[in-house]
């Protein structure tokens, strides 16, 4: 399918701050407005300490580092307040200087809305959902809340709604497409009552991450080489989110990491920041440690953005919750991907790129399901404590083998619960 013909472009500014992988989840979009608009200038304006995600990206053409998180840590002290002010009107100045035709604001919260408002871009692309009023910075709109949120559209289908307002008939001129990746989409296989993979189909977007650097390969390398006693598929796990309602029970994680030490030759690798480094710790301390000897290594906090993308490219495996590591990983092509999803619809935020992808979700059991809040209302993360770990233990090995990946099984595996 051709790209429609669309009025000439010169420089389309896309606005997502953050979350990590929020903005892994927002990759296709910048291949995409490459694909269409091939001569067009394309800058994203991201949180400073994310822009190494970005970072040489082929689509890319600037960066604008916006730094949030350091103004939120002097917001309590009024002597800083200038320095902020100035520091947030040289961004704005920043990127007025380019001259932008056109903003897409993917995000959509009143402080990605502000930025393209204030730097005087004259056609500025928004939701309609009037999140924190950023409707009202908008020249255009597109998807009203309900919408937005429906658990059963793929959340990048929003994202391409806005890309096709770019064009001057976009409900005529379908937006084309980047090549097929497997990724989830579409609708569900039956779900176990604690949790069965659901069965996807593919769609048709490309993810792609910014190019590693040889060094960084070659480090990633020598840290998997020298963790492990013997050789042996690989499977990285990713426990942390943000969002507290997504946490699956650490008591779960330790139960898995004993079954795989157990019942498989596996290697575990743990990945994750320093900020979450006690949380692999109290994790592992709850694994028997004769059996993880020379069997697991944890690099919480030892592997920043650019060397998790190296670290992915070469396990054979990776589990986790609807977060960053996940999508990193799915980003990455990681031959094999297990999703735990319990607050977010699996079919909404799934991740792009793995070949071998199964979700596990119990949405549909609970009447709060899918609540999309960073704190279980109710105080029980029951949709996340349904989904039990011997039925992840086995969509990973079915996943595995599914893949062509040989490892060895020790016993006959427990059927699903």
């Amino acid at each position: 399918m051709a790209f429609p013909i669309a009025k000439p472009l010169n420089k389309i500014l896309l606005v997502r701050y953050s979350a990590f992988g929020d903005v892994i989840q927002t990759l296709p979009i910048l291949t995409m407005l490459r694909d269409g608009f091939p001569r067009t200038k394309i800058g994203w304006a991201i949180d400073t300490e994310l822009a190494p995600a970005i970072e040489g990206h082929p689509a890319l053409d600037y960066i604008h580092r916006c730094s949030r998180n350091g103004w939120r840590r002097v917001s309590t002290h009024p002597s800083k307040w200038p320095m902020v002010v100035r520091e947030f009107a040289d961004l704005v100045s920043e990127v007025r200087s380019i001259g932008y035709d056109v903003s897409l604001d993917v995000q959509g919260l009143f402080k990605t809305a502000l930025l393209p408002y204030l730097a005087g871009i004259r056609r500025r692309i928004g939701y309609k959902h009037g999140r924190e009023f950023s409707s009202f910075f908008y020249t255009e709109q597109y998807q009203n809340s309900s919408e937005y949120f429906d658990p059963a559209v793929f959340h990048l289908e929003h994202m391409v709604g806005l890309v096709r307002m770019l064009y001057d008939q976009p409900g005529k001129r379908p937006l084309a497409r980047a090549t097929a990746d497997t990724a989830p989409a579409g609708d569900p296989g039956e779900s176990g009552s604690h949790g069965d993979p659901r069965h996807t189909s593919q769609t048709p977007y490309r993810v792609q991450l910014p190019a590693v650097s040889e060094a960084r390969k070659r480090r990633a390398t020598e840290m998997l080489s020298q963790a492990f006693a013997r050789r042996a598929p690989v499977v990285a796990i990713g426990p942390a989110t943000q969002w507290k309602s997504k946490c699956w029970p650490e008591e779960y994680w330790a139960e898995l990491i004993q079954e795989l030490l157990v019942r498989t030759n596996l290697n575990v690798l743990l990945l994750g920041s320093s900020a979450d480094e006690p949380l692999a710790e109290r994790i592992l301390a709850a694994v028997n440690s004769g059996r993880s000897s020379g069997r697991v290594c944890n690099l919480f906090g030892k592997a920043p953005i650019r060397d998790m993308y190296a670290l992915y490219a070469q396990v054979d495996a990776a589990i986790g919750p609807d977060s960053a590591p996940l999508h990193v990983a799915g980003a990455a092509g990681v031959p094999v991907l297990i999703g735990l999803y319990g607050p977010t619809g699996y079919r909404r935020t799934p991740p792009l790129g793995s070949p071998h992808l199964k979700l596990l979700s119990t949405e549909g059991q609970l009447s709060c399901q899918p609540c999309h809040k960073r704190v279980c209302p109710l105080g029980t993360i029951e949709c996340m404590k349904r989904i039990i770990a011997n039925n992840v233990f086995r969509a990973l090995l079915e996943a595995l083998d599914e893949a062509g990946i040989e490892f060895t099984k020790y016993g006959a595996v427990a059927e699903p619960v």
